[in-house]
């Protein structure tokens, strides 16, 4: 009786339940690491990303201050004695000032657009042509 407990214990059914739960297992782990990789190399990437990003910000807030020290009328008065070019600013009495005209300034002093085609008694009536002849 003992030989047909021991030959009961070893049926296929039997091994391949458990040669595939070791599997199954095992591609879990597997897969739990791989996981466990692509999230630290995500973060390393955000964090290379962070990094460049505040470097160009820094950069960035650097040549304004540049730009807007280049464009200040002190500095660009000492740059013109600089090169001895004899340039100065305009007096008053030289400069003109325009206003920009708004939609309400459009309104009052452009003319009327006319329609191609007007309407006349509630029918449409085409506008004449002048005919010019090439004698």
């Amino acid at each position: 009786m003992r030989s047909n407990r021991k030959r009961e214990s070893l049926r296929f059914g039997n091994v391949a339940k458990s040669l595939f739960t070791c599997l199954a297992i095992a591609t879990v782990g597997v897969g739990y690491v791989w996981q466990k990789n692509q999230i630290y190399r995500t973060g390393d990437e955000i964090k290379k990303r962070e990094t460049a990003l505040s470097a160009a910000e820094k950069r960035n807030t650097m040549l304004a201050a540049q730009l807007a020290q280049l464009k200040s009328p002190v500095y660009l008065e000492m740059r013109c004695q600089q090169a001895n070019l004899g340039l100065v600013a305009p007096k008053e009495t030289q400069t003109i000032r325009l206003l920009e005209p708004g939609p309400e300034w459009d309104a009052r002093f452009l003319p009327a657009v006319q329609p191609a085609a007007a309407q006349k008694n509630g029918k449409l009536v085409k506008p004449a042509m002048k005919v010019v002849s090439s004698k």
